[in-house]
């Protein structure tokens, strides 16, 4: 697979996934006896994280899909918080484990491509 794909597939599970996670903030209208346990106790806390992470992935995404360096540092950086984060929020951390590591895998190949870690 080329470097520049998986730069492009990384951009687009940003956009996803930043999609998915600014529709989260929809708990803010949704009865408390309908949402699951773990959200129930503070559901404006977890609904506004929700649009701010949300809305940092799109801009990591938009600045992956343009090329830029910080773009990739940023996204890792995002990666890396929802991997540590992620095991916390179960059931929906689940899905952002595995998104997060498809998209960190992809931002480590466009990075390194199919370089060797010693040369011999």
């Amino acid at each position: 697979m080329k470097r520049t794909t998986c730069q492009k597939l990384a951009a687009i599970g940003f956009f996803v996934f930043g999609a998915f996670e600014i529709l989260g903030m929809l708990m803010l209208f949704v009865p408390q006896e309908y949402l699951p346990a773990q959200l129930e106790a503070q559901p404006v806390f977890w609904a506004w994280m929700s649009g701010i992470y949300g809305i940092s992935r799109l801009i990591a995404g938009y600045a992956i899909h343009a090329n830029k360096k910080w773009g990739m540092v940023f996204g890792l950086m995002l990666c890396l918080t929802t991997m540590i984060v992620a095991p916390t929020i179960v059931p929906f951390g689940i899905v952002d484990l595995v998104l997060t590591v498809g998209i960190t895998l992809c931002l480590l190949y466009a990075y390194y491509g199919e370089e060797k870690i010693f040369s011999a």
